[in-house]
């Protein structure tokens, strides 16, 4: 059965390497680095961890049973949603799995969300073709990654429609 829970960040320490792991699996074909696994996952932990502290930052857990198989990461600034980061995993791709994850996050939203953003590694074609079909636009180059931006709006009725 798929669930949905939030991050109990007091359980940060024990949920971000899962996390990490699970992203990793899913981009290290599409956006290999240099770096080492254990020197790539302890940079991310460096990252995200402290990050988590600030209120804003949440983090929605998917589970199939008691398995780990996605998260979005994200936080919220006024009207603005900035997506941090959705990973589901691969045997999970092209199904309702993630459709009713969405669903599921939009429906926790406040209502008056006007503007969704992301980045997306600019190898990553899947997420930025999911993102346009949302209606994103492209407004930033920025090093490796795109930053999109829509209409909080135009995305949700993708998902109500």
């Amino acid at each position: 059965m798929i669930t949905f829970t939030y991050l109990n960040k007091n359980e940060k320490e024990y949920f971000l390497p899962k996390l990490f792991d699970l992203l990793n699996d899913n981009m290290h074909e599409i956006a290999p680095t240099e770096l080492p696994y254990e020197q790539e996952k302890k940079q991310w932990l460096d990252n995200v961890s402290p990050a988590l502290d600030k209120p804003a930052r949440q983090i929605i857990m998917c589970f199939d049973d008691k398995e780990l198989i996605g998260y979005i990461q994200y936080y919220i600034n006024d009207k603005q949603l900035m997506i941090e980061e959705l990973q589901l995993k691969k045997e999970y791709h092209c199904t309702l799995t993630f459709y009713r994850f969405c669903k599921h996050f939009i429906d926790t939203l406040p209502a008056d969300i006007e503007y969704v953003e992301a980045f997306a590694d600019n190898r990553n074609i899947k997420s930025q073709k999911l993102m346009q079909k949302l209606e994103m636009q492209l407004i930033d180059t920025i090093s490796d990654f795109v930053h999109l931006r829509g209409y909080a709006k135009i995305v949700k009725k993708h998902f109500y429609s």
